[in-house]
């Protein structure tokens, strides 16, 4: 069930949550487990088995690690439950990508393998619900919390319907003691719940799929026809277009989350507004970025984890040889987990690289430190010009795309291939972003007296079109992931 739907709507926002507030809070937790299976069902209930067997697995292991003084054994809990994990993860989601690399590699030396005939159907949000599972093992093992006593309370955590599909990924101590103790209803943390989820619909169903038009249109066209300025546009174009889809979705999942008394983390922090790559992952899907980084760059650097989705992965320092190939490792599995690609391990090493340079090279910091104009506009062209790998069909357009970038004949407006309504639109999100960036930040316009006025009207407005445009329903970029 998509969150931009009128079945979510009236099913689980309405009903759910009248429901959830009318029943005596000791059912509140059963609620919870079951609304995040039948929401899941809404896509393919045979694949619910699948669903918790991860959380099943998670909470026998942790409570082994929990119970068992014997260190060695203690890694064979955890190894187990990391194993078995990653291994439906790597199944369901890498098989093919695996076994087509090896295929054409084999092709290379003259030998030529069948095609792959099993058919296996991607879980949906699968890599989030094992990351959510994963990570409680894991924190049980490292000290962070201790194991709960029901089952039914960590079926909740992992299933609970607001993050299920794409995230913000949660840590258990961010939420597990939420849901253990009775949440009491109050109106202002329920007000902020439905502004976020009408912000949030406005973002999807009103500017992302508006740009999604525009975004299937560039890089479904002749790539090599496409001059640089249309590569740079069609770079926006998308940049936006998955921002907006992507912390559109945070957000309603904050909000939904909110209605019933529970705090998520927040997943976007005006990341365009970034003046370095390590800034950037401090303000995008942080609650990815900062999970990868405790959960698998410092341990592969030998540094001290963290505990809080906050920071991003790019805010542990680069001591020694060691962590710079952590880094890149890590970025490599980065880019993997969003798709079975070699053009998101590229994306992945792109951003390694940039994140790379700025640390080491003083000249970076000097910008951001006394030209910040200029550190921003360079992280903005690196982290647009990124979304090329992200978004492109193979990897053959995103090299293509990316050479017409460094040729000089290519910046010649009659070469232009798009329509100028593209031209038109980045240049109003650019100025868009300035505005209300000064307006957020600079003239506090929003904490003034005035300013809760022009707040509901905005919200008013935006509720007016998200009814307007919610005829449409597309699926959410990070679905897929």
């Amino acid at each position: 069930m998509l969150f931009n739907s009128w079945g979510y709507i009236i099913l689980f926002l309405f009903l759910g949550t009248f429901i959830y507030w009318s029943i005596k809070p000791s059912w509140r937790i059963y609620l919870i487990a079951l609304g995040g299976i039948a929401f899941y069902c809404f896509w393919r209930w045979e694949f619910v088995f699948l669903m918790i067997l991860s959380p099943t697995l998670d909470y026998i292991c942790a409570a082994q690690v929990y119970k068992t003084s014997d260190e060695k054994r203690r890694r064979i809990w955890l190894y187990t439950t990391i194993s078995i994990n990653i291994g439906l993860l790597v199944f369901f989601k890498y098989t093919y990508f695996i076994y087509g690399s090896v295929q054409y590699l084999s092709s290379l030396f003259g030998v030529a393998l069948p095609d792959l005939l099993v058919k296996i159907i991607l879980p949906l949000g699968i890599s989030f619900y094992t990351f959510h599972s994963i990570s409680y093992t894991i924190d049980v093992y490292r000290g962070v919390i201790k194991p709960i006593g029901k089952f039914s309370t960590f079926l909740a955590y992992v299933t609970f319907w607001p993050q299920l599909m794409a995230g913000p990924i949660l840590r258990p101590g961010e939420v597990l003691p939420q849901l253990m103790v009775p949440r009491n209803f109050n109106l202002r943390r329920f007000s902020f719940g439905l502004e976020r989820i009408i912000i949030g619909l406005f973002k999807k169903v009103v500017i992302a799929d508006s740009f999604a038009v525009a975004v299937d249109f560039a890089f479904g066209y002749d790539y090599f026809s496409l001059s640089a300025f249309d590569v740079w546009v069609s770079a926006f174009l998308f940049g936006f277009q998955i921002y907006f889809d992507f912390s559109g979705y945070s957000d309603i999942a904050i909000g939904s989350a909110r209605l019933l008394g529970v705090e998520f983390p927040e997943n976007f922090n005006w990341p365009y507004i970034a003046k370095s790559p390590k800034e950037f992952w401090r303000r995008w899907h942080i609650s990815l970025s900062s999970w990868i980084r405790d959960y698998l760059y410092l341990p592969l650097s030998g540094q001290k984890f963290g505990t809080k989705s906050e920071g991003g992965i790019s805010t542990a320092g680069l001591k020694n040889q060691n962590t710079t190939v952590a880094l890149i490792v890590t970025w490599c599995i980065m880019g993997l987990w969003h798709g079975a690609s070699w053009n998101y391990v590229l994306w992945g090493v792109y951003h390694s690289l940039f994140i790379f340079l700025f640390r080491k090279m003083r000249v970076f910091d000097w910008l951001e430190k006394n030209i910040s104009v200029i550190s921003w506009g360079v992280t903005l062209v690196i982290s647009m010009l990124g979304w090329i790998f992200f978004r492109a069909q193979s990897v053959e357009q995103a090299f293509v795309m990316y050479e017409k970038l460094f040729h000089v004949d290519q910046y010649i407006l009659y070469l232009k291939k798009l329509p100028a309504i593209y031209y038109y639109s980045v240049a109003s999100c650019l100025i868009s972003l300035c505005i209300l960036h000064l307006l957020k930040y600079r003239m506090k316009l929003f904490d003034r007296k005035f300013g809760l006025a022009l707040r509901y009207s905005c919200i008013a407005v935006m509720f007016a079109l998200v009814v307007l445009f919610l005829d449409n329903e597309t699926q959410f970029i990070y679905f897929q992931f």
